[in-house]
């Protein structure tokens, strides 16, 4: 199977789950997220926002800013991904691909977020070795080619596909390292 094959396989499982079924599964990966000790301890939090199409994980950013954690969301500029914190979500706004994200504020590099940092990483499917396989723009490898806090993929159990293929510049997960909302 090719990368593009396993997309287009991926993708028409992704829409399987309408709006309200991806709104659910976003309240069940956050409740699983809020439980666990990475998520308290994180003082941090690196999360996608969510587009259609995506586990709405708008509870998570709303939970990182009422609890005070620093909150950090993706902005691309060109053919990378930087991480900018925000102190409100109405400060995101329209940006490449129609992706919210914020307009100013600057970026941290992803070397200088650490352990006290939790990084939530989007993906569109994983192999049963962890690896990821994302959209196809190289941003999240990128990123996590020099980030060194602590990271979970967001992958629903039923988006785990054989036969996945791996460069050796794909990003690959540990089984613990997996937010699956129990589907």
């Amino acid at each position: 199977m090719t990368k593009a094959q396993a997309r287009a396989i991926a993708r028409a499982l992704w829409r399987q789950w309408d709006a309200a079924a991806l709104r659910d599964l976003g309240t069940r990966m956050a409740d699983e997220l809020f439980g666990l000790p990475l998520w308290k301890q994180a003082g941090t939090v690196f999360c996608f926002v969510p587009m259609p199409g995506e586990p709405d994980l708008t509870p998570v950013l709303e939970a990182a800013l009422a609890q005070g954690k620093r909150l950090l969301v993706p902005r691309v500029r060109g053919a990378r991904m930087e991480p900018v914190a925000i102190a409100r979500l109405d400060e995101l706004a329209p940006g490449a691909y129609g992706i919210r994200e914020p307009a100013g504020g600057t970026a941290a590099a992803p070397e200088t977020l650490d352990a006290d940092t939790l990084a939530l990483i989007p993906c569109l499917a994983a192999g049963p070795n962890g690896v990821r396989l994302g959209r196809g723009g190289g941003y999240y490898d990128r990123f996590l080619a020099h980030y060194k806090g602590k990271r979970l993929l967001v992958c629903p159990d039923a988006l785990r596909l054989e036969g996945i293929p791996a460069d050796p510049w794909d990003a690959r997960f540990a089984p613990g390292e997996f937010l699956t909302g129990g589907c």
